[in-house]
């Protein structure tokens, strides 16, 4: 059973968090503050183990707070969740020691994958003994694109895979994980890119061959248009941040 702390100023947000672990069947005890310092104060209280929070709170912001946990629980890891407009801030978060963060809206597959990531405990929604045939199949799609979507994939060749149609596996992919299948390949090579941009010293253009796009300016357009800035720009907002932190620890 794993304590985690859901923060957020607004109650929706905060709900809507709480049904993705009941509907997916987290083995979590969740507790939820709607500002800093009223999490500040269970953090006192309580051992927890994940701390999911918002960015721009009123009292104490999101990072404030993550620096506030990381002094009275070290092994705490911490998500952070922010919008588009928050972006340069929330990357001071990956210097504090943050597991991940997702933009909002949040999106299911990326809070399940960050979950997983951290719990090494697969989502799923419902009992196992009665996942549909059809998630079957999208399961198995999943994890045949997380194993080779640095190769120039298609449709087809993944519907090969499972032994469907290209036409059929763009329907039951859409109705199972409400995107269609480029967009779930995209958003998966551009959070793989994200994450060599801030932790290691790859080119650009090799880090989108790393992740499948031969074409860095078609890369960096699809970069900038899912996060809101250049991949440059996603790199040295991480370095700057990082410089920042260690003038602050000197």
């Amino acid at each position: 059973m794993f304590n985690v702390l859901v923060v957020d100023d607004e109650h929706v947000q905060r709900e809507g968090i709480k049904d993705l672990i009941s509907e997916y069947r987290f083995p979590f005890h969740v507790l939820e503050a709607e500002n800093g310092r009223a999490a500040e104060n269970i953090l006192n209280r309580h051992p927890i183990d994940i701390l999911i929070t918002d960015v721009k709170m009123p009292l104490m912001s999101g990072l404030e707070l993550g620096r506030l946990a990381k002094k009275t629980q070290d092994n705490l890891k911490i998500v952070i969740c922010s919008g588009y407009d928050e972006f340069e801030y929330a990357k001071t978060a990956i210097k504090l020691g943050v597991v991940n963060y997702l933009l909002k809206p949040l999106v299911t597959e990326e809070f399940l994958e960050v979950m997983e990531e951290i719990t090494h405990i697969r989502p799923h929604a419902g009992e196992p003994e009665v996942e549909s045939e059809e998630s079957k199949v999208i399961r198995q799609v999943k994890e045949f694109v997380k194993n080779h979507f640095q190769r120039d994939l298609s449709l087809t060749e993944v519907a090969n895979e499972v032994y469907l149609s290209p036409g059929y596996l763009s329907i039951l992919f859409k109705k199972e994980t409400g995107m269609n299948f480029s967009k779930y390949l995209t958003d998966l090579r551009l959070r793989k890119a994200g994450h060599l941009l801030l932790n290691s010293n790859m080119k650009i253009n090799d880090i989108a061959a790393f992740v499948g796009i031969d074409n860095t300016s078609y890369f960096c357009r699809l970069f900038k248009t899912n996060y809101g800035v250049s991949p440059l720009q996603y790199r040295e907002s991480g370095n700057v941040h990082a410089s920042l932190d260690q003038e602050q620890v000197q």
